[in-house]
C-alpha cells in the first residue's frame, strides 16, 4: 500500500521558551517498519520544510513549519493511509485540525494515528475527530504493520493488539495492549532517507544543545522501570526496561556516520544509564573504533550509576552533554511523585561528571499540587548545591499534567481537570510562557509562584557564575556567536532570532481551527 507518514507544523507562543522540535525519532522507526514491511513510504516532515515560517492559528498562538494549506497539497492523491504523529499534547489543536482537514479533502483516504498524546487518550481523540479512523497505542512498529495489512487484505480489526479503531457503525472499539518486544535489536534502523535530513543539518533541528557537525538521535534502550507520577512512560510503553547489545548501537552509529557523515549523536533513552556493565562496554567500543564523534543524553538519566570510573569512560568515549533529572530539592514531593533518587548521590555524581568535562544540565519541575514554601525552598537550596557540585545549566518546568500519568488521571477524576472544552490544551501551549500559565499548586498562589519560577533561574545562575564566573562570559559569548553549549544559551539565541525574524500570517478562513473554550 502506500502510506505517507506526517508530522505537522507545531503550535507555540512566539515570545515563549519553547525550543525548536527535534527529528522524528519515533516516525523514522515507523517508516523503517513499513518500508521492510514492502509498502511503498512517503514522509512529510511539515515543521523541518519550513522552519522559518511563522503562521497564525488562533489567538497569540502560530504555527511553526508548513501552513495547512500547503501540507494538503503536499499529500499524494493516490495515497491510500496517512499515519500521523501526535507525540505532544500540546499540539493537539493543530494535529486534530490537520487531521479533518486530510479527511475532508482525501475521504477515502484512511488516517491513523500514534504517539504519546494518542496512547493517553485514545478513545477521547478518535471522538474529538471528524476523520480519524484508528490510533496506535504504545510501541508501534509492530501493531502499524499488522494494521496496514488488515486494511491491505480487509481483515477484521478486532485481532489486532493495541489499537483503538471507529468500527463501520461508529462504535469505538479498545483492543488489548500487545506484549512488548523484549529483542529491540531487531526492529529495523530508523528511514531516515525518506526524511528532509539537509534541514536537519542546515536549521540544526536536535535535541541537544550545540556541538560542531551533524547531529541524528539514537535509541539505546526502551521504556523505563520506574513510575514517576507525573511521567506517562508507564502508559506508554510499560515498565520493562530493554536495552540493544551495545555492539549494535555502535554498528548503526558507524552506519550513520558513513551515510551522512554524523558526528554528534543525541540519545532520545528515557533513561539512558541504569546499569553499569552495560554503558563501560559501550564506550569502550566507541573508544577502541575511534569514532571520532561527540554525543549527549539530553533527555535526562538516572544518577546511582555514573560514578568516577563510569564519567571517566563517558568522556573519553565522546560524551560531552548529559542530564540529570532530579525534578525536585524536596524529599517530601520526591515521595509524592514516587521519583526514586538519592539527591545527595546525585551531587556526588554530578562532580564526577563536571571533573571529567562535561556538560551538565538538571530537569526540574516546580508547582506540583502538593508544592509548598518549604519545599520550594529546598528545592532552591538543592539548585544552589548542584551549581556548586558543577551543573551548568537548567530548566524549571512548571508542572503540567500530561495524559497517560497517574497525575494526569488523578486531576482528571478529582475535577481540576477537564476535557469538555480545549482549554486543557491551551493550558499545554502556554506552559512555556509565563504571561498565561496555569498552575496546580493548592498553597501557593499564582503569582508567588510565577516569582517562585524567576526564583529557580535567578538563584541557579546567579550562583553558577558566582562559583565559575567564566561560564558568563562563555554564555554571552555563546549567544552572540550562535554556538551554543547549554539549553539556556539555546533559548536566548531562539527568542533574538524569533525578535529579528519577519513572520507570515495566514487569514484564510477555509482553515481556521475550531477551538472550544
Amino acid at each position: 500500500m502506500k502510506i505517507c507518514l506526517l508530522r505537522g507544523p507545531a503550535v507555540l507562543v512566539i515570545n515563549s521558551s519553547a525550543m525548536r522540535s527535534a527529528q522524528p525519532l519515533g516516525l523514522a522507526y515507523i517508516a523503517a517498519s513499513l518500508t521492510e514491511a514492502g509498502h511503498e513510504v512517503s514522509v512529510i516532515d511539515a515543521i523541518a520544510e519550513d522552519i522559518d515560517a511563522y503562521y497564525h492559528f488562533y489567538d497569540d498562538l502560530y504555527i511553526n513549519g508548513l501552513d495547512f494549506e500547503t501540507v494538503l497539497n503536499r499529500i499524494n492523491p493516490d495515497t491510500d493511509v496517512i499515519g500521523i504523529s501526535c507525540m505532544f499534547s500540546f499540539n493537539w489543536l493543530s494535529d486534530r485540525h490537520l487531521i479533518d482537514l486530510i479527511g475532508e479533502k482525501f475521504p477515502y483516504m484512511k488516517i491513523i494515528a500514534g504517539g504519546e498524546h494518542i496512547t493517553g487518550l485514545p478513545e477521547h481523540s478518535i471522538k474529538a475527530t471528524k476523520h480519524l479512523d484508528a490510533c496506535v497505542l504504545g510501541e508501534g512498529e509492530e501493531t502499524i504493520v499488522e494494521l496496514i495489512n488488515a486494511y491491505e487484505n480487509d481483515l477484521n480489526l478486532k485481532n489486532i493488539e493495541s489499537i483503538v479503531f471507529r468500527a463501520i457503525n461508529g462504535e469505538i472499539i479498545t483492543t488489548p495492549r500487545r506484549t512488548r518486544k523484549k529483542d529491540i535489536e531487531n526492529f529495523p534502523w530508523p528511514a531516515w532517507h525518506l526524511f528532509p535530513m539537509q534541514s536537519y543539518f542546515d536549521n540544526k533541528l536536535y535535541y541537544g544543545v550545540d556541538l560542531t557537525g551533524r547531529t541524528l538521535p539514537v535509541l539505546a534502550t526502551r521504556g523505563c522501570p520506574f513510575q514517576c507520577t507525573f511521567c506517562s512512560s508507564p502508559d506508554m510503553w510499560g515498565t520493562r526496561y530493554y536495552m540493544r547489545p551495545p555492539e549494535d548501537m555502535l554498528a548503526e552509529m558507524q552506519y550513520l556516520i558513513k551515510t551522512y557523515k554524523i558526528t554528534n549523536f543525541d540519545f532520545f533513552d528515557l533513561t539512558a544509564i541504569i546499569k553499569k556493565e552495560w554503558i563501560i562496554r559501550f564506550c569502550k567500543l566507541l573508544i577502541e573504533n575511534k569514532l571520532n564523534i561527540t554525543w549527549q543524553i539530553p533527555g535526562g538519566t538516572r544518577s546511582e550509576t555514573i560514578d568516577e570510573e563510569v564519567a571517566y569512560y563517558l568522556y573519553q568515549s565522546g560524551c560531552r552533554n548529559i542530564t540529570y533529572a532530579p525534578e525536585s530539592g524536596s524529599k517530601e514531593i520526591l515521595k509524592i511523585i514516587k521519583k526514586k533518587v538519592s539527591l545527595p548521590n546525585m551531587l556526588k555524581s554530578m562532580s564526577y561528571s563536571n571533573k571529567n568535562g562535561m556538560n551538565i544540565k538538571l530537569n526540574m519541575i516546580i508547582a506540583f499540587p502538593e508544592e509548598t514554601h518549604k519545599s520550594i525552598f529546598q528545592t532552591l537550596w538543592f539548585l544552589i548545591k548542584a551549581s556548586y557540585a558543577g551543573a551548568h545549566d537548567m530548566a524549571p518546568a512548571v508542572f503540567h499534567p500530561y495524559p497517560g500519568s497517574a497525575l494526569f488521571n488523578r486531576l482528571l477524576k478529582e475535577g481540576e481537570l477537564s476535557l469538555e472544552d480545549d482549554q486543557y490544551y491551551l493550558d499545554l501551549i502556554y506552559v512555556n510562557y509565563l504571561g498565561k500559565i496555569r498552575f496546580f499548586s493548592k498553597d501557593i498562589s499564582p503569582i508567588i509562584m510565577k516569582f517562585y519560577v524567576f526564583l529557580n533561574y535567578s538563584i541557579f545562575y546567579s550562583s553558577n557564575y558566582l562559583f565559575r564566573p567564566i561560564r558568563l562570559f562563555r554564555t554571552i559569548r555563546n549567544v552572540i556567536t550562535a554556538k551554543v553549549e547549554s539549553r539556556l544559551e539555546f533559548v536566548l539565541r531562539t527568542l533574538y532570532m524569533r525578535k529579528k525574524g519577519t513572520f507570515t500570517f495566514i487569514e484564510n478562513n477555509e482553515y481556521k481551527p475550531t477551538i472550544k473554550v
